[in-house]
């Protein structure tokens, strides 16, 4: 609220009154007694040109936030806090440009003054005159604008958003469209719609249309840079009219939502042969293989007081110890599996740094996938269970699915609405199918998992060391920004977009530099804590007796390498 506060003060009456401040201290600084004898008439000429646009700006911001009030007590959203917030949109009409051509004509009263030049002091006033100028007639304007734009889109108009294709896999290509129909634009204004998309897509949505939209219906649209898995609710774009000479603009209305749905992909999956173990029972991926005779064989490595007639003596050579077989007579009934996705992180500071992870989680939900496939194809019985954001995009909640052959898309859909949460730990998951069956967790973890959980369950667990996961370093902040290592150095001294881009803008370019820190810094905060604890972590998941498998992920293949065979009822994964 206080920014709010602080903003409504400088717009509204703050850089009105800023030239006569600026005069006043460099009358204070600088020797100003040749203009001394015309001050009162150069102020009088001041206000008569700023005091119009003061005024045009007081009653076009009262009637519409006054208008907007309206509306709010109608849909019961009336609040101080809504309130404040609404006269701050609608005071809030000077672009970047504008603000550059003000700061321009100030900068310019200060060295006519200090250099007794009078020819810049002209420059001052012809882009003062053009600033306070356009903002009047502006301020006058949008009362009346705003409420023939909200009388036209509600009888004939109307402005419309959607993604094609609506659902696609990761990195397919997206295209976002609108479509404007019968959309009033004046004379000498453009209308603008823009959306900061989420930081992952790599885009920002602006689209400047002029008198076409008044047309039966105009297209406009464009491709979106980047498309990563994940489920994304865009929108609502801001609409507002930009003067021709892009110095003020008029918000209008917050409309237009979207949802792009990017699926995960099916990555193949390279299991490592398994580590070995004194179990005898069958673990819950490994099927025995079949021989010539009618009997199930499995192999384990001889141990003292085995009998030396079950050598597989070819096997030994080629493995380089002896190795025993054992007939399985009796065959291996349909295993019950649960496939659980954990991504928890601790709610607070290790939560919030999760968006420099995302590409860990994708990593996960992609082996979460493979390996749901893999057991699926084999004849076994599966259920997913992971916490996702709900269909609608509100919420989270644990969901299972019951794995069928066909059902590619419905896991998939699954993997789409992961993400980083601090509300459901691995506890909660398990327990949402219930004890009795047999488990494999595909987890990244930063910490020990909870030690009373999983009872009389068996575990297998698919590991991807943090710290592996976030790579050996970080680009730099200047790599980051120009996208490579080449363009770093050049990036300071070139347009990091094309020319006449908004993105090109100080404040615009703030942002970007601001953001990719945050991002940075979260990095280095999470790398500190997966340095810390990682070790300790794959150690306490040995010291369970649970079966540990490594992932190692590439780019088309992922690849589980066995660590330990467990003790107490997993025996590892087999391809």
């Amino acid at each position: 609220m206080i920014r709010h506060l602080l903003g409504i003060a400088w717009h509204l009456g703050g850089m009105f009154l800023l030239p006569f401040v600026l005069g006043f201290v460099a009358a204070l600084f600088f020797e100003v007694s040749e203009v001394a004898d015309t001050m009162w008439v150069m102020l009088g000429l001041s206000a008569v040109v700023i005091a119009p646009a003061f005024l045009s700006q007081l009653v076009g911001v009262t009637l519409k936030v006054a208008r907007e009030g309206r509306l709010l007590r109608e849909r019961g959203r009336l609040t101080l806090e809504s309130g404040i917030a609404a006269v701050h949109r609608h005071v809030r009409i000077v672009t970047p440009r504008g603000w550059a051509v003000l700061v321009t004509g100030l900068s310019f009263v200060v060295c006519a003054l200090a250099a007794k030049w009078a020819s810049l002091s002209v420059l001052a006033v012809l882009a003062l005159l053009l600033f306070y100028g356009t903002v009047g007639a502006t301020s006058f304007l949008s009362t009346f604008l705003v409420g023939s734009f909200e009388t036209s889109v509600k009888r004939r108009g109307s402005i419309t958003r959607e993604m094609v294709p609506a659902v696609v896999l990761a990195g397919e290509a997206a295209e976002e469209r609108f479509t404007f129909r019968r959309v009033p634009v004046p004379p000498g204004f453009y209308l603008l719609v823009e959306d900061p998309l989420p930081a992952r897509l790599g885009t920002t949505s602006r689209y400047a249309v002029g008198a076409g939209a008044r047309r039966e219906e105009l297209l406009v649209g464009g491709r979106l840079r980047f498309t990563p898995r994940g489920l994304y609710q865009l929108g609502p774009a801001e609409v507002y009219y930009q003067d021709m000479l892009g110095l003020t603009r008029i918000s209008l209305a917050s409309l237009a939502t979207a949802e792009l749905k990017v699926l995960p992909r099916f990555r193949p999956l390279e299991i490592r042969e398994p580590p070995r173990s004194r179990l005898q029972a069958p673990d819950v991926l490994t099927r025995p293989h079949r021989f010539a005779t009618e009997d199930h064989f499995r192999f384990r490595e001889y141990v003292s007081g085995d009998d030396t007639r079950r050598i597989h003596w070819k096997l030994s050579i080629r493995s380089g110890h002896l190795t025993l077989r054992q007939p399985e007579t009796r065959e291996v009934s349909t295993r019950t599996i649960l496939l659980a996705l954990d991504a928890y992180l601790p709610a607070g500071r290790m939560l919030e740094d999760a968006v420099g992870v995302e590409e860990v989680l994708d990593r996960l939900v992609e082996t979460f996938l493979a390996l749901a496939k893999e057991l699926t194809e084999r004849g076994d019985k599966v259920t997913l269970v992971a916490a996702a954001r709900r269909p609608d995009g509100a919420g989270l909640g644990i969901e299972t699915i019951v794995c069928a052959r066909g059902g590619h898309q419905r896991w998939q859909d699954l993997g789409a609405r992961v993400v980083w949460q601090g509300q459901h730990d691995l506890p909660e998951l398990l327990d949402a199918v219930g004890a009795g069956v047999d488990g494999i967790v595909i987890s990244s973890r930063f910490q020990a998992p909870p030690p009373a959980m999983a009872a009389g369950q068996s575990i297998t667990w698919v590991y991807l060391p943090p710290e592996e996961a976030l790579g050996a370093s970080d680009p730099t902040l200047l790599q980051t920004l120009a996208g490579t290592q080449v363009n770093a150095f050049t990036w300071l001294f070139r347009l990091p977009y094309l020319a006449g881009s908004d993105e090109n803008a100080f404040t615009a370019q703030l942002r970007t530099v601001s953001f990719h820190m945050a991002r940075l810094a979260a990095r280095r905060r999470l790398r500190a804590v997966a340095k810390l604890h990682g070790a300790r972590t794959l150690q306490a998941l040995v010291a369970r007796g649970d079966a540990v498998y490594r992932l190692e992920p590439g780019v088309g293949t992922h690849r589980l390498v066995g660590l330990t065979g467990g003790g107490r009822g997993s025996a590892g994964l087999r391809a």
